[in-house]
C-alpha cells in the first residue's frame, strides 16, 4: 500500500452523490479535517448514524470549525442573541460540525471584521468606495421592518455610512458548494415590492424562476429596506468560490436582470477578498489570517494528491 493510500482511508467516507466541484470540495474539507485539524470524523447531516469525512464530532465543545476566536465568538453571540422574531435560518449542528457548510464560512471570512470595522472599512470599500466606515456586521439578517413577506435574510449583512454621510446596507448571499434553493416562490409581496422598485429590468415571471428566485428575494430586502426609509442606499451580491462557475454564471446573469446591475449587485469571490486583505498593510496576526482562509477554502492544491 502506498502512503497516500494509507493517508486517503482518514479522509473517508466521501459522499458519492456530489457534483464534481462539490466532490472537490469534500475532499478539501476531509482533508482539513483529518491533518490540519487531527479531528475524527462526525456524522452525517442527514444520515445521522453514517459517518463522514467532512464534518467532525463535539464541535459545540472545540469549536474546530472556525478558524480563529473571532468567527467563534460572533457564531456564539448570534445563537444568543436569535429569538423567534429573528429573520433566516441558522442550524447549531451545521454551524459547528459541518466543515463543507457555507455557514462557518461567512463566520470564518466575516467574524474578525465584525469587531475590526476598520479593518472591514478597508476592505468593503475597495468593492465600494464610496463606503466610508461600515458601522454593523451581520449574519443571516434582514432588518424587521423590511418587509418582503417570507423569512429570507441575507447570509452577511453590512451596515455603513457614505461618504455623502448616508446610511446603507449592503447583503451578501454566500455560497461554497451550496445551488441556489430549487423552491419556487411567488407571494404577493414579492410582485407589491417588484412593481415598485426601480431596481428591475426583467420580468416578474423571469425574476421569480427557480434560477434567479433566492437572488430576487434578497434583492427584495433591499428595495424594502429603502421603501421603509430604513437606509439611504443599498446593494444585493453574491460571495462565492472563484471556482463555482454556477454560481458565478448565475450571479452574472441576475446583474443584466437590474438597472445599473454591475454597480447595483456586486459579485465578489472569495480569492478577491484575500487577495485585498493580502496586498493591505496589516499585522502578522490578520495576515496569518488570510492565509489560513486560502489554505482551507482555496488551497486544493494541498489536497489534490488525494483526488480519486
Amino acid at each position: 500500500m502506498s502512503i497516500i493510500q494509507f493517508l486517503t482511508d482518514f479522509l473517508e467516507p466521501q459522499s458519492k452523490s456530489d457534483n464534481d466541484l462539490q466532490k472537490k470540495m469534500r475532499l478539501h474539507q476531509s482533508w482539513w479535517r483529518a491533518f490540519v485539524l487531527a479531528e475524527e470524523q462526525g456524522y452525517h447531516p442527514i444520515n445521522k448514524r453514517d459517518k463522514i469525512g467532512n464534518c467532525i464530532l463535539n464541535g459545540e465543545q472545540t469549536g474546530a470549525n472556525f478558524i480563529d476566536d473571532y468567527a467563534l465568538n460572533a457564531a456564539k453571540e448570534i445563537l444568543l442573541s436569535r429569538d423567534q422574531k429573528s429573520r433566516g435560518m441558522i442550524q447549531a449542528d451545521r454551524l459547528y460540525n459541518n466543515l463543507l457548510s457555507s455557514q462557518p464560512l461567512c463566520f470564518n471570512f466575516f467574524g474578525r471584521m465584525k469587531y475590526n470595522r476598520p479593518l472591514a472599512t478597508k476592505v468593503i470599500s475597495q468593492f465600494l468606495p464610496e463606503v466610508k466606515e461600515i458601522t454593523h456586521i451581520h449574519f443571516e439578517y434582514a432588518p424587521n421592518a423590511s418587509k418582503n413577506g417570507d423569512n429570507s435574510a441575507h447570509d452577511i449583512a453590512l451596515e455603513f455610512i457614505s461618504d455623502e454621510g448616508k446610511r446603507g446596507l449592503i447583503g451578501l448571499e454566500c455560497k461554497y458548494t451550496e445551488p441556489f434553493s430549487p423552491t419556487v416562490y411567488q407571494k404577493d409581496e414579492y410582485e407589491l415590492l417588484y412593481k415598485k422598485s426601480e431596481a428591475f429590468n426583467a420580468s416578474y415571471s423571469d425574476l421569480t424562476n427557480t434560477r434567479y428566485n433566492q437572488l430576487f428575494r434578497n434583492q427584495l430586502i433591499i428595495e424594502s429596506a429603502l421603501d421603509n426609509n430604513l437606509f439611504e442606499v443599498g446593494y444585493s451580491g453574491l460571495f462565492c468560490f472563484q471556482d463555482d462557475r454556477n454560481a458565478l454564471t448565475t450571479g452574472k446573469e441576475f446583474q443584466k436582470m437590474l438597472k445599473n446591475g454591475e454597480e447595483r449587485f456586486k459579485i465578489i469571490t472569495f480569492a478577491d477578498l484575500i487577495e485585498i486583505i493580502q496586498k493591505m498593510e496589516i499585522d502578522w496576526e490578520t495576515r496569518e489570517w488570510s492565509m489560513m482562509l486560502w489554505a482551507r477554502y482555496c488551497g486544493t492544491k494541498l489536497s489534490g494528491k488525494f483526488t480519486k
